[in-house]
């Protein structure tokens, strides 16, 4: 009987441990995530918060210190190319240009005294003619002199005749003094002549500078010509500038478009350079983002772009990268980190303002949005989610997932090509059909026993 239950023991015990390692053997591994991977479109790009802009926002601001009158016009209005948007009081422009007016039209006529030369050019013909009289006059003169020369020392000879007779008792004494006295007007004349030749000589030196003064003054009135030209050029520039500054008092619009902002209504006084609208043309709409600079990197010019976000409701545009600023910048982030920056413009495709205006939505300046900006693509290739990848424990940080072969989970290492925030490509590693483990657990080793829950695949190139 005590052998018997010996053996039952054994037996049972037996039975036992069959049926636990059995159990082990059979007892299915923890459940995991897994999805089976077939080849399709994967699409990798950026995404990253954006606003709405304009290419031109025309900023319109004093153009000088003033007074500005009333602005009536409200934002939102539309506006032509070169329509008067604002006004400044121009009471004190316009008397400046009348004044400035005034001086040029005073500097004309003084310009046109200094031209009329009528006066001195027949002063100079008259003068001229006095010259030749008197070259006639000094002609006349000096024949005056050489008769009276002549005549003086006749009478001289005369005398000294007369009184060598009177010596000699041959002539009356009465004959002898009229010879004297005929020798003493012959004298006097002589002395007449000479006089009155200097005289001439005088006067015709006098008219022989004539000519010199009235050309000296000519050359007088030409240098003052000259200053008044200079003075009506400038004179001319503060008509043009007062002209100008006038012009400029009437604020126009420099582009088609709505008013965007009223800064000022009232009447008031005000520096230059005060902001006073802003005018811009909304159906030129564009989408600007500011990317991290290791993000647009890989962005180039024509890249196709997916604009959404809470403002646009349920629809989705499209548009293409116009632009990549050529500098960066730094913005502190929402976290007080320092980012380097770059600024990425894209344009909307054709008709994607009116699918917003058909859809009600009314899509105004510095609106927030978001933008998936698409930088590459492979049309038939195996991808898996980014939950799926870990880091290869072989130092060189290599990539690795979980496959499920044969009930077990396999770490495989794995080679990524392009991916996005949700999917990556791999380029070599798996194979079309392959099931692989989504957020593998953190105890999770290679050969453990796992059964596989299969979720839908999410994404494109994952099934």
């Amino acid at each position: 009987m005590k052998h018997r239950n010996t053996w039952i023991t054994i037996a049972i015990a037996v039975v036992l441990i069959g049926g636990y390692s059995a159990y082990v053997v059979l007892k299915p591994g923890p459940e995991v995530n897994a999805v089976q991977v077939s080849p399709g479109k994967i699409q990798s790009y950026v995404e990253e918060r954006a606003r709405t802009t304009l290419p031109q926002i025309a900023r319109l601001s004093m153009p000088f210190d003033g007074r500005i009158a009333p602005i009536s016009i409200e934002p939102g209005t539309p506006v032509t190319q070169g329509q008067v948007v604002a006004q400044m009081v121009s009471d004190d422009l316009q008397a400046e240009v009348s004044i400035a007016e005034a001086e040029v039209a005073q500097i004309n006529a003084q310009l046109a005294v200094l031209a009329d030369n009528a006066i001195e050019q027949t002063a100079l013909q008259e003068m001229q003619g006095w010259i030749e009289t008197m070259d006639q006059v000094k002609l006349g003169s000096q024949a005056m002199i050489s008769a009276n020369q002549a005549r003086a020392e006749f009478s001289n000879w005369w005398v000294e005749a007369e009184e060598k007779l009177k010596d000699q008792g041959a002539v009356a004494e009465e004959k002898y003094r009229r010879a004297r006295t005929e020798s003493a007007e012959a004298a006097v004349d002589l002395a007449v002549a000479q006089f009155n030749d200097q005289a001439v000589a005088l006067i015709a030196t006098i008219f022989d500078l004539g000519p010199k003064y009235i050309q000296e003054y000519l050359n007088l009135k030409t240098l003052q010509a000259a200053a008044l030209e200079q003075e009506r050029a400038a004179a001319e520039a503060r008509l043009a500038e007062a002209k100008r500054r006038l012009a400029r008092a009437e604020i126009k619009a420099p582009i088609a478009g709505v008013v965007l902002q009223r800064l000022i209504e009232s009447e008031r006084v005000l520096p230059a350079g005060t902001l006073l609208l802003s005018v811009g043309d909304p159906k030129q709409l564009q989408i600007s983002a500011d990317l991290l600079s290791d993000d647009a990197g890989l962005i180039k010019v024509g890249d196709q772009v997916e604009i959404y976000g809470p403002v646009f409701g349920d629809l989705r545009l499209t548009g293409q990268v116009q632009r990549v600023d050529p500098e960066g910048f730094t913005k502190v982030s929402s976290l007080g980190v320092e980012q380097q920056r770059v600024r990425v413009i894209i344009k909307l495709n054709a008709g994607e303002l009116a699918r917003l205006t058909a859809a009600g939505r009314a899509i105004g300046i510095e609106f927030r949005a978001h933008v998936r900006i698409f930088t590459d693509a492979v049309s038939d290739a195996l991808a898996v989610p980014r939950l799926a990848l870990l880091r290869a424990n072989h130092g060189n940080g290599d990539w690795a997932l979980y496959r499920i072969i044969d009930g077990r989970a396999q770490l495989t290492p794995v080679e990524l090509g392009i991916g996005n925030p949700e999917q990556v490509q791999i380029r070599q590693g798996l194979k079309t059909g392959d099931l692989v483990v989504i957020s593998p657990p953190k105890d999770l080793k290679s050969g453990d026993k796992v059964t596989a829950v299969k979720q839908a695949g999410e994404g494109i190139g994952v099934e």
